[in-house]
């Protein structure tokens, strides 16, 4: 399989990866990825390492975050090239990684109820904890042979121990990467597509800054990357791609999902 020069959807550990920083930008050095980007759920722990290691290695490392946000339903947004030193993106994502800790707080009490005991010693370190954190913790213990098991019972919106997160809207998503410097982009939007929703969305968030739509991912067949890019094309937004690696923790490999940007997106990103 012809791997991509593209990968602008990564996770580490910093985050729901299982991967370190170095060994991300590695492996993306070793199949011949030339554009990275790091983009952990709620966290820019790892820009600083991953920059410094990629610039070394030749590679054109790519500022990226994925924030969690809320509306009618779950919307993820990505961010690319924002200043990780802005104080405003810092303090915001703080304080999201502080109710992240505060939800599987409640998460472990409710799961002690039956019998359930997971510490937070028990969960792999991170800067942006969660649920798949958690429900490793019981496939680890035993509690349940799966991740999706783990959820399906326990963790997920019909599960016994669900909380619901505190999260901002998907505008203020936009507003908070786009006053950073940032082009937010809207990740993964197959679902949206779908249910015929993702024109709806565009329209309300572009006059406030949205810059782009993820179009190629690992989910998406060739007919459905078609028509997300005329789509980018009719609202002028940029056209992105990434894999969603998370080293173990989903079986997908950087570098997997083929795409080569168009002359905007790669102006717009800075991109080799």
């Amino acid at each position: 399989m012809e791997l991509s020069r593209n990968d602008l959807h990564i996770h580490s550990c910093f985050s729901d990866g299982t991967d370190t920083p170095k060994q991300i930008i590695d492996q993306a050095k070793s199949v011949g990825i030339v554009n990275v980007s790091i983009t952990d759920h709620d966290s820019i722990g790892s820009i600083k390492e991953a920059k410094e290691y990629a610039t070394s290695l030749g590679l054109n490392f790519i500022n990226g975050v994925e924030l969690s946000t809320y509306s009618v339903m779950e919307i993820h947004m990505l961010g690319y090239g924002f200043d990780e030193n802005n104080q405003q993106l810092v303090d915001s994502l703080n304080e999201f990684a502080q109710k992240r800790k505060d939800r599987v707080k409640k998460i472990l009490d409710a799961l002690a109820k039956y019998k359930i005991f997971i510490d937070e010693e028990d969960l792999a370190k991170s800067n942006s904890i969660g649920r798949l954190h958690v429900a490793n913790a019981l496939v680890q213990k035993g509690y349940v042979g799966s991740i999706p098991e783990a959820f399906d019972k326990y963790l997920g919106a019909h599960g016994c121990c669900y909380f619901p997160s505190m999260r901002i809207t998907p505008l203020e998503g936009v507003k908070l990467i786009k006053d950073a410097g940032g082009v937010p982009v809207i990740a993964h939007p197959l679902r949206y597509y779908q249910q015929k929703r993702l024109e709806d969305l565009i329209i309300g968030l572009k006059p406030y800054g949205l810059g782009g739509i993820e179009v190629y991912y690992n989910t998406h067949d060739e007919a459905t990357s078609k028509s997300l890019f005329e789509l980018a094309k009719k609202y002028r937004l940029i056209a992105t791609g990434g894999t969603d690696y998370h080293g173990k923790n989903r079986n997908i490999e950087i570098g997997s999902v083929k795409w080569n940007p168009d002359p905007i997106t790669k102006k717009v990103l800075k991109m080799k």
